[in-house]
């Protein structure tokens, strides 16, 4: 059983404006090519969340979908195709594919928008100016969580916790970010952060198992290839007693202590709108970059159960505190 809460999150510019969509009379059947990183929930339900706010704004538009499955060595190779292709525009989930997909278009010399569904750090990454105004020709929406937002939220329910440990990927850019800036967080506090890297999914059971008997706690950032290893985190730390956050996963996973997480759904709703926007004639480097207000924290309280740790009574009721 999971126990949901709701805490402010970073707040960012409205998408409308406080306009009115609407989706242009096109002549044509609009053609949106969807790429997708790899096949888990969190992605599901943000595509599925673009492709009906799409057809809802525009039900003339043809939608494809391709899949890297989580390879690296596809994602230009996909991206070069799907360019090559020439969609009316393409929306993208996962940071490393978002970047190899504006690569391959400024290589093919093409203008084709891109909008970016959930990407932690798009200006860091370097494909935005600005959150208000992106510039250039991606837009979209942001999944991002202040680590240190994260780190205040697991340190109230392990007040005793002085070793932070995390998985990442150095080659995601969203993991990356998430990464230096947790280590910058624990490092205020004046705590203990042991970080081990990954290269592939396929490496995270014993990147995970090398963090027993080191860490009190960990907390795990918006990386696709740990999110995919989620699973095997999660015996791990259930098996050792770690306490466990993941902050874009799925916490219902057996082993995750909490949740703290954005609706992916929504959030691939309102890339939809911008998609909707774009094909109505909008520059995409004119539409604001959106995310959510507010993000959930999940308590599984059967992990809770089995690690014989519940969440301080207050935190139930925290609902004050920004993390902009």
């Amino acid at each position: 059983m999971l126990k949901h809460l709701l805490r402010p999150a970073i707040a960012l510019a409205d998408l409308l404006s406080g306009g009115v969509l609407v989706a242009a009379q096109a002549s044509e059947t609009p053609r949106v090519a969807v790429y997708q990183i790899v096949e888990i929930d969190l992605v599901s339900e943000a595509v599925d969340g673009f492709r009906t706010a799409l057809a809802s704004a525009v039900p003339s538009a043809s939608i494809s979908l391709s899949d890297a499955q989580g390879q690296a060595n596809l994602f230009p190779t996909i991206a070069r195709q799907i360019v090559r292709d020439a969609p009316d525009l393409i929306a993208v989930i996962g940071t490393p594919i978002v970047i190899a997909t504006v690569e391959a278009a400024k290589r093919a010399g093409s203008d084709v928008p891109v909008v970016f569904i959930a990407m932690g750090d798009p200006v860091g990454a370097g494909l935005a100016a600005s959150k208000e105004a992106p510039g250039g020709q991606a837009t979209g929406t942001t999944d991002w969580i202040e680590p240190a937002e994260s780190l205040e939220i697991v340190l109230s329910a392990v007040p005793e916790a002085t070793r932070i440990g995390t998985l990442w990927d150095p080659s995601n850019q969203n993991g990356k970010v998430f990464h230096d800036a947790l280590a910058e967080a624990v490092g205020a506090r004046d705590l203990e952060f042991v970080d081990v890297s990954i290269a592939t999914a396929g490496e995270v059971f014993l990147a995970a198992r090398s963090l027993s008997g080191r860490v009190d706690a960990i907390v795990l950032g918006p990386d696709a290839a740990v999110i995919q290893g989620l699973p095997a985190i999660g015996g791990i730390a259930l098996e050792e007693r770690i306490r466990l956050v993941e902050t874009a996963g799925a916490p219902q996973t057996a082993g995750v202590f909490m949740g703290l997480g954005v609706d992916y759904r929504e959030l691939g709703a309102r890339a939809g709108e911008i998609a909707a926007k774009i094909l109505s004639g909008t520059n995409p480097g004119d539409i604001p970059i959106v995310g959510m207000d507010r993000f959930a924290i999940s308590v599984n309280e059967e992990t809770a159960a089995a690690i014989e740790l519940a969440p301080p009574a207050g935190l139930a009721s925290q609902t004050a505190g920004s993390a902009e």
